[in-house]
């Protein structure tokens, strides 16, 4: 469950700070960064799959490790 949290916490956080950096650059007039290809979209997203349920998958086997030994 920690580690659960603390994957959500350091999204969040990366999150927070990519909003920041873009309003940060609008106020320095720097131009947006390059948008990503069509290549870069797809392996971000399955990357994303995969750490999805790798975040899915480790707290169920945890539980079922947990039953399974109880």
């Amino acid at each position: 469950m920690a580690i659960l949290v603390s994957v959500i916490v350091m999204i969040g956080r990366m999150l927070v700070r990519r909003r920041e950096e873009r309003e940060r650059w609008e106020r320095e007039g720097r131009p947006e960064p390059a948008e990503r290809t069509p290549e870069q979209q797809a392996q971000d997203r399955k990357t994303a799959i995969t750490w999805g349920c790798l975040i899915v998958a480790i707290p169920v086997l945890l539980v079922l490790a947990y039953v399974a030994t109880r």
